[in-house]
């Protein structure tokens, strides 16, 4: 657990200033901070400071050479140690004692190898299992026990296995154990092919020889294969011509081939600067000096092949001369040419492998040209590299690592197009594995660029090397990549992406636990950049600037953050990474716009590697994009149809519903009985022309029909209502639950949303029940249709939500 320390009173305010200048160049900023003192290491790789203590990888068991094909070259030791454990002991008490000390026994065995060479495993497992006894020190019956489990455990340790170590020479020992799995078994096809041709040859000689002359003795006759012999007899017509001079002397040249073909021991020549002397010792391998690998190991599998290449010819001559089916007029002339690119695949991987091993610094200075040479030559050739993944390979004399854009070897091996490539960590035994199996098993010129973690031009880093190495590939300096051009012609097909830890980020993010001053724990999550993997190399120190414990400035961001900033915002920003000190205190280094213009061309080349593996690739994301455009454009299209036609149903439904109530007005007023508003008085008519004398002065005129009553007002136009059923048909989400209410009230229409089919074929209950279970909420119930129906005053309550 990390710890921040309270504010240093020591620096004021503008300190920002400073660092700020220091980041741009300045000498004098420079001379006035401080760069990173002691065991300073990433904030986020503090808790691998003690290497002792941590289980990794390494070291590994490798199988025996004829072990079966199924089983894997190599096993991280925890990992082989527990799978074989749990086959004799699969219960969590069986083997108790032993299954709580392996992590002991692990570590003793790890210690123990300290040489950078493989080690025989039966022998260094005795050894660290009577060391694990002696540490115990149990009693007679808990011994009798551990010592029972041990037994078991030593028996998956196979004869002939080995452990290896984590050391800078690990990547050609695991490279010689795959050409040895893989060379062994084809080396003895190729004896047997051998030994079967020169049987097929002797016997035509014996043939031959048999019609013309004494039988065969002695020692020639133990040779004759008696039933090859009758077989090609019985394939002899009775009088046949005797066997032409060209075509013995053909033969016997090929037997003669065969007979002298020297079975070389050497499986690998390893060509370069091989300073361990152990592969010298190795008669599987044959180690050539040279000063230029690349040029050296064309011209040795040059010569290689020319030795191979009378071997096939021979043997494909036995082959032709066995069925009797030499032409001259054809074979003649092939043989006359044939060299290694008339090899099959098969005869092709027979030739003794050839590893260039030469240094990244030569193969981007003046090694240059002869490795471009050998990379489109088509001749199987490997080469391996070692990369130092904070460097620059192509630097020249007084430039700094970052003072130019890196020379990418991998790239370049890539835009040969047809070599295999294969960037890997001797951190990843397995990924580094395929690799090498995956340029054995083709016949391709191959290109292995490895990073171990553990070559400096200085002062070693404070890390063990297997972390180092493995921080290289989290901080994308040295990314996995393989590719294979026999996989496909697409980059999609080529180029596998496996093994990087969060490939579809521009950095890893992991989570960071911490203490603040008041001793309260928390947490933050922290990307893993360039930057912090070149805290790791002392020699990079100068890059770094302290900032005071403490101290606290807006203009401070971290390193990721100052990378996605826009340039404006860069110009006044200062990057910085978090550090943990040797008190386990937390500290922010501010980084040299150098460093950060390097992490930039790491994080560039880091797309181009996920746009190659169809990570984040510029064109599928913007023709994803242009699909996705076109199909809300096209939804939203549907969205205002649906709305306008959606629309035009209210207004006919209301047009429908008005022109209903003014029919049922007019029915109203039509059949009105209006008799009484005239009473029983004849139908009117003209009144009469006025008289004086029928009608006395002072006596009232009176109307002989009832004065009319006051007429009533006519009714106002009545306010159109929704009281009907009805069902929004756009907004259905084809859910079936009304359908399975009632198939006769509810039915789909041909877009298969509900449509209400005949609201009086049920009940309002059932309406109200649709209504209440419609996820789109888009069923409405109106009033009741049926004023009789039982619970109408429970049912419209529950309805008047919807309604």
């Amino acid at each position: 657990m990390s710890t921040v320390t309270d504010r240093s009173p020591e620096v004021g305010a503008d300190y920002i200033d400073t660092l700020r200048r220091f980041h741009y160049g300045e000498p004098a900023a420079a001379q006035a901070t401080r760069r990173p003192e002691g065991a300073v290491l990433p904030a986020l790789l503090n808790p691998y400071r003690d290497a002792a203590t941590i289980r990794y990888r390494y070291p590994l068991y490798l199988a025996p050479y004829d072990a079966p094909d199924e089983a894997p070259l190599a096993t991280p030791l925890a990992q082989h140690l527990a799978q074989s454990i749990a086959t004799f002991a699969p219960g969590d008490d069986e083997a108790r004692i032993l299954k709580d000390n392996l992590p002991w026994l692990e570590r003793h065995l790890r210690n123990a190898l300290t040489a950078p060479d493989p080690v025989a495993a039966p022998a260094s497992f005795e050894a660290a299992a009577a060391a694990l006894e002696e540490h115990l020190d149990l009693g007679q019956s808990n011994r009798d026990t551990l010592r029972s489990d041990l037994e078991s455990l030593r028996a998956a340790i196979a004869e002939g296995s080995e452990f290896l170590g984590y050391g800078p020479d690990a990547p050609l020992h695991l490279l010689l154990h795959a050409i040895r799995r893989h060379g062994l078994p084809r080396r003895e096809a190729l004896r047997k092919r051998i030994a079967d041709s020169k049987r097929v040859l002797e016997s035509l000689l014996k043939v031959e020889a048999a019609r013309s002359g004494p039988a065969a003795s002695g020692a020639a006759a133990e040779r004759l294969d008696a039933s090859l012999l009758s077989s090609m007899l019985d394939k002899r017509a009775h009088g046949s011509v005797a066997m032409s001079a060209a075509r013995r002397a053909r033969i016997e040249q090929a037997l003669g081939v065969l007979q002298a073909w020297d079975d070389d021991p050497v499986l690998v020549r390893f060509i370069g600067k091989v300073t361990n002397p152990w592969f010298g010792r190795e008669d599987t391998v044959d180690v050539i000096d040279s000063t230029d690998p690349c040029a050296a190991a064309g011209e040795t599998f040059e010569r290689d092949a020319l030795r191979f290449a009378g071997l096939f010819a021979a043997l494909r001559t036995a082959a032709l001369e066995k069925e009797d089916s030499y032409d001259p007029a054809v074979h003649d002339s092939w043989f006359a040419g044939f060299d290694w690119q008339s090899f099959s695949a098969d005869e092709l991987r027979h030739v003794t492998p050839v590893v260039a091993i030469v240094s990244a610094d030569h193969l981007a200075g003046d090694g240059l040209p002869s490795f471009s040479r050998l990379l489109g030559s088509r001749r199987p050739v490997h080469i391996v590299s070692w990369i130092r993944a904070y460097d620059n390979p192509a630097v020249q004399p007084g430039e700094g690592p970052f003072d130019a854009y890196r020379f990418e070897l991998a790239y370049f091996g890539v835009g040969h197009r047809q070599a295999i490539v294969a960037q890997t960590s001797a951190a990843s035994h397995d990924d580094m594995l395929a690799g090498f199996e995956c340029a054995l098993d083709s016949n391709r010129t191959s290109l292995h660029l490895i990073n171990r973690g553990t070559q400096t031009k200085s002062e070693q880093p404070i890390l063990d090397p297997w972390f180092v190495a493995s921080a290289a590939v989290e901080s994308r300096a040295h990314p996995l990549l393989l590719v294979n051009p026999d996989a496909g012609d697409y980059a999609a097909e080529r180029v596998s992406f496996a093994g990087n830890p969060q490939a579809d980020k521009d950095w890893p993010v992991e989570s960071l636990e911490y203490e603040d001053p008041d001793g309260e724990r928390k947490e933050m999550s922290l990307a893993f950049t360039f930057a912090d993997y070149a805290l790791l190399m002392p020699a990079l120190h100068e890059h770094f600037r302290m900032v005071p414990k403490g101290y606290e400035s807006d203009d401070l961001v971290p390193v990721a953050n100052y990378l996605d900033s826009d340039s404006e915002a860069a110009e006044r920003l200062v990057p910085f990474v978090w550090a943990i000190d040797e008190d386990g205190s937390l500290v922010r280094l501010a980084v040299s716009r150098a460093l950060i213009f390097a992490c930039r061309d790491r994080l560039n080349y880091w797309h181009t590697l996920q746009e190659l593996a169809g990570v984040h690739n510029f064109y599928v994301e913007e023709a994803v994009e242009r699909v996705l455009e076109d199909a809300r454009a096209a939804a939203e299209a549907e969205r205002e149809e649906l709305l306008k036609a959606h629309a035009e149903e209210l207004d006919s439904a209301r047009s429908a519903a008005a022109g209903e109530a003014m029919g049922q007005l007019v029915d109203v007023l039509m059949g009105a009985d209006l008799s009484s508003m005239i009473g029983d008085s004849a139908p009117a008519t003209m009144p009469a022309a006025e008289t004086t004398d029928a009608v006395a002065d002072d006596e009232p005129v009176v109307d002989e029909a009832e004065a009319e009553p006051e007429p009533e007002p006519e009714p106002e136009d009545e306010e159109l209502s929704f009281d009907e059923p009805w069902l929004d048909t756009a907004a259905c989400t084809t859910c079936d639950d009304c359908i399975s209410i009632n198939k006769m009230m509810f039915a789909y229409n041909a877009d298969k949303q509900a449509i209400l089919k005949d609201p009086r074929a049920g009940t309002y209950a059932e309406l109200v029940e649709a209504a209440e279970t419609c996820p789109a909420k888009c069923i409405h119930p109106g009033k009741p249709l049926d004023p009789n129906e039982p619970g109408l005053d429970e049912l419209m309550a529950r309805a008047a939500p919807f309604n």
